[in-house]
């Protein structure tokens, strides 16, 4: 698959992964990857004194393509 510029360049979806703080850095969105699966996970910052019992949630769901860039995550690249 040929890339676009903006994908070449996303920083979420190329590793070292970039994480994106939401809701004044107390939450993190990013995207991990696995033996070639992709998840977008959401974790807390680790700071009880922030969120509370939530600081310490990590969830994901697996994802074929990056939200930002739009690049597909289950294709090469050329």
């Amino acid at each position: 698959m040929k890339l676009t510029e903006k994908q070449k360049n996303c920083p979420y979806c190329h590793d070292p992964f970039q994480s994106i703080p939401l809701f004044r850095g107390e939450i993190l969105l990013q995207i991990e990857e696995d033996g070639g699966e992709y998840r977008l996970m959401i974790e807390g910052n680790g700071d009880p004194e922030d969120i509370g019992f939530l600081s310490y949630v990590v969830d994901g769901q697996v994802i074929n393509g990056c939200p930002f860039c739009k690049r597909p995550l289950d294709e090469e690249e050329e």
